[in-house]
């Protein structure tokens, strides 16, 4: 049989359900083909299927029988794959396969396996940080980009994915700009509306000094072109470095109206008009902390609540109507519904946005909510257990919460064998994890 042969093996074994026979065409496969990321996906597909079939407790000994020790990144690859076979959601033999595809030079194996693993654990920033290398790697820069973004977006002090953000962008403006290989000036401009989104990413923070000489002589080619979107944009962002963030918007609003069709520029005015109604409803929580019987300061945080509800429905909202695919806008939109009290086309949203591997957790746990309001306990429950079920292992706080979540709403519905079964699960992880020890002891009681 020929190689090419068995990734297609894979793929017909797959249809036919025959998942542990899929899972071992495709790893064969993958010995000699190390660097395909679509035979990757099928076999945690397979995984996966495999697993839900035969259930979740597989993992027992297997680690300890697959050592992922060998020193040639291709055998460790190998090992890194069969012990997958048996726990396809395990981070760190995830982590470890990534490693060794990066290793092996195999980046599609390591997109693969860095891209399971963000999926596993959303909240931990160093999958996003390899993936994003990963991909930039293979070229990919606008998807590197991506990846990278949500890694600093997670820990925004992890100084090396910062640098390889600016760094990437830098290379990937390059190339797009088409300075190494332009023949003409048409060539330069192929690609400009990219070219000009990866420059953002490598704005430079100037001196107070540099940047006041940098206004003034926007100012003047602004005026000279009044019609350059792209000029006030960067105009703007020198406002935003100076601090007047007041004339930074009303210039980004300008260059919207001469280029209105830039969706990415109306997200960032959408995004800093939601900064300012967020930071006044903040300061309107704090005040009432601070004074919790004083009626002005309870009548000024309603106000501040409202605008903020009301401003974030009408940005999602725009955002959603003009990308109806944007499953991130999605949940944003059905979050704000929720909290606004329409729990029917909150939970409309969170039926879509389920889709998306990084929300679908989260999509179930906002759904069990709205069933929860809407008095159907039954169909909350059984969302939270589909959570649950995404969580083999409780090694991270999420796991944690999830579990913890899903513990609570049985014991007010009433089932408490099965409540006392997920608070003992929590308390073997973590003794001390919020109250979960006394609802256990409350529960055996």
């Amino acid at each position: 049989m020929a190689v090419r042969d068995l990734k297609n093996k894979g793929r017909d074994l797959f249809r036919r359900k025959q998942y542990e026979l899929s899972m071992d065409a495709y790893m064969e496969y993958l010995r000699f083909e190390p660097d395909d990321e679509e035979a990757a996906d099928g076999f945690f597909q397979a995984a996966k299927k495999n697993r839900e079939l035969k259930g979740k407790g597989l993992f027992g000994g297997v680690f300890k029988k697959i050592g992922v020790t060998a020193r040639d990144p291709k055998k460790r690859m190998d090992q890194a794959f069969r012990a997958l076979a048996k726990a396809p959601d395990n981070k760190g033999l995830l982590m470890t396969l990534g490693e060794a595809a990066l290793d092996a030079g195999a980046m599609g194996a390591a997109v693969s396996a860095y891209n399971q693993a963000a999926e596993v654990d959303p909240e931990d920033s160093e999958p996003f940080k390899q993936l994003g290398m990963a991909l930039g790697r293979k070229g990919r820069i606008e998807e590197a980009l991506n990846a990278l973004r949500k890694a600093c977006e997670i820990n925004p002090r992890d100084q090396e994915a910062n640098k390889l953000r600016k760094n990437l962008a830098a290379e990937g403006a390059l190339k797009i700009s088409g300075y190494e290989t332009a023949k003409s000036s048409r060539d330069l401009i192929k690609d400009k509306k990219v070219a000009e989104e990866l420059e953002v990413e490598v704005r430079m923070q100037l001196t107070p000094e540099h940047a006041a000489t940098e206004i003034e002589k926007l100012e003047q080619q602004v005026q000279e072109n009044p019609e350059d979107s792209r000029l006030m944009v960067r105009l703007a962002d020198l406002y935003e470095q100076k601090g007047d963030e007041a004339l930074a918007l009303e210039t980004l609003e300008k260059a919207l109206t001469i280029d209105g069709e830039n969706y990415d520029l109306s997200v960032r005015i959408g995004d800093k008009k939601l900064r300012k109604v967020t930071a006044a409803y903040k300061q309107a929580s704090e005040a009432l902390k601070a004074a919790p019987d004083d009626e002005g300061a309870k009548s000024a945080f309603a106000a501040a609540k409202e605008t903020l509800i009301s401003s974030r429905l009408a940005e999602h909202g725009r955002r959603v109507k003009e990308h109806p695919l944007d499953l991130a806008e999605r949940f944003n939109l059905g979050r704000w519904q929720l909290e606004s009290g329409d729990v029917d086309n909150a939970l409309a949203e969170f039926q879509q946005t389920v889709r998306d591997p990084n929300r679908k957790v989260d999509s179930l746990r906002f759904q069990a909510k709205c069933f929860e309001k809407k008095n159907l306990l039954g169909l909350a429950v059984k969302k939270l257990e589909e959570a649950v079920q995404s969580f083999p292992t409780l090694a991270s706080p999420k796991s944690k919460e999830v579990h913890y979540e899903y513990g609570d709403l049985l014991e007010r519905q009433g089932d408490k064998d099965k409540a006392r079964d997920i608070f003992e699960k929590i308390v073997e992880a973590e003794a001390n994890y919020r109250d979960a020890l006394n609802r256990l002891s409350a529960l055996s009681n």
